[in-house]
């Protein structure tokens, strides 16, 4: 069997703390989960709000994940309500019940959306160049600006908390609001946002206790193969 081995020290400006065991009956366990790919994922696309379904890649990769969390406890689940989210969430949970948050939503990419990152320099290159540059300030062309984003997601995760102390809950979400809620619990704040990926077909898990989390395990994959990369 494979061993997950405790994380220690999350490279994002941020110490994290690990005692191997829950702290407290008041903690909150979160297990989060990337939506299974996109035929927009293997395209290479931002699409931030479109309603774009998993494929058959990604609906392995909710199986996968389904047969993983049959043996382990979860009281409640929590999905974006974003179709790709959704649909792993309801994988997942094989019958029981999912509660949608749209504060768990992707970055609106704008007049980005349904484009490639080569489409999108060549598009409007001062533009796309202005927001590489000045991410977290600079809106999207009739997007959505970065910390309205950081807030909406970050909002929602509280909300998830404070309805859930003391219990063992999973969200489906997107990479981009993964990013968000590791930066937010982490304390790295909105600027580490680039340094956290979060693979699909992988969860991580985190106990919350006040101000104190206590990462289990971050990208863990639903099924332990031969040779991963």
């Amino acid at each position: 069997m494979q061993t997950r081995y405790p994380l220690f020290l999350l490279h994002c400006g941020g110490i994290l703390s690990y005692n191997g065991k829950e702290t407290g009956g008041r903690s909150i366990k979160i297990y989060f989960v990337r939506h299974g790919e996109t035929d927009m994922n293997a395209r290479n696309m931002f699409y931030g709000w479109y309603d774009a379904d998993i494929n058959e890649k990604g609906i392995a990769q909710a199986e996968e994940l389904r047969a993983a969390f049959e043996t382990i406890h979860i009281d409640a689940i929590y999905s974006s309500d974003l179709k790709r989210a959704y649909h792993t969430a309801e994988i997942i949970a094989n019958g029981r019940e999912i509660q949608p948050v749209p504060e768990i939503r992707e970055l609106y990419y704008g007049d980005w959306e349904n484009r490639t990152w080569e489409e999108m320099s060549e598009a409007d290159l001062e533009e796309w160049h202005g927001w590489l540059t000045d991410w977290v300030d600079r809106r999207m062309p009739n997007g959505e600006a970065f910390m309205e984003f950081y807030d909406r997601v970050t909002r929602g995760l509280e909300q998830i908390i404070k309805e859930n102390k003391g219990k063992h809950v999973l969200i489906v979400s997107h990479n981009g609001a993964l990013s968000a809620m590791h930066c937010h619990l982490t304390g790295a704040g909105p600027k580490a946002f680039w340094r956290f990926n979060s693979k699909q077909g992988h969860y991580s898990a985190v106990w919350v206790s006040g101000e104190k989390r206590t990462y289990d395990c971050m990208n863990y994959p639903a099924v332990w193969k031969e040779n991963r990369k």
